[in-house]
């Protein structure tokens, strides 16, 4: 028995209620959205630990979670690059709406704990937080090896107002080298922004 196709026509909007759906579901992980504002400003956002299963993937990459007895791992794996297909976060964290209300109007430094994967890792990493006016040209690189590192994000927001935030990573893809693994992303408050 066949089973009848979808239509072309209905392809796009099927397509775009996936990707909202996941966008979506992702903002329920937010992190600790009982926080004040008081309390986001002077901690900042940390997500590690079981939290970090709150990322979530685009297309052209995948997650998987691992434990090594200590702490919570996320392999990140690429199989495409950040323009080379639907374009999207990458694999991002999203922040919660009073997180947004919080940190909206501030430079922040998006700190990413990562390592290249033991097993077909990636020789560097591409790294952004997207707001409004921030875009798929923003990405950042950064070289990795064997060992945890810090990676920053600058931000200096180029609009006060934010309606979403994304905290994105994107491993390289070239040769076979295409995982990173990524134990702490964490967002620092620093002066207020000169935005408009």
């Amino acid at each position: 028995m066949k089973l009848p196709s979808l239509p072309d026509w209905a392809f796009f909007p099927l397509s775009a209620l996936v990707i909202a759906a996941m966008v979506y579901s992702a903002l329920q992980f937010g992190s600790d959205s009982q926080r004040s504002t008081e309390e986001i400003l002077a901690e900042g956002i940390v997500v590690e630990g079981d939290l970090l299963q709150g990322i979530v993937t685009g297309p052209g990459l995948a997650a998987t979670f691992l434990d090594d007895g200590n702490r919570t791992i996320a392999r990140i794996i690429a199989d495409r690059g950040p323009l080379d297909g639907p374009q999207s976060a990458g694999a991002f964290i999203t922040l919660a709406p009073n997180e947004l209300e919080a940190l909206q109007g501030y430079n922040l430094t998006i700190r990413y704990r990562v390592r290249r994967s033991p097993t077909d890792g990636a020789a560097g990493l591409r790294t952004a937080f997207f707001v409004p006016g921030m875009s798929q040209n923003d990405w950042q690189y950064t070289e990795v090896d064997g060992a945890f590192q810090d990676v920053d994000f600058q931000l200096t927001p180029p609009a006060c107002a934010w309606d979403f935030g994304w905290a994105g990573m994107w491993p390289d893809w070239d040769d076979g080298g295409n995982s990173i693994d990524v134990v702490r992303i964490e967002v620092i408050v620093g002066a207020p922004a000169d935005c408009s």
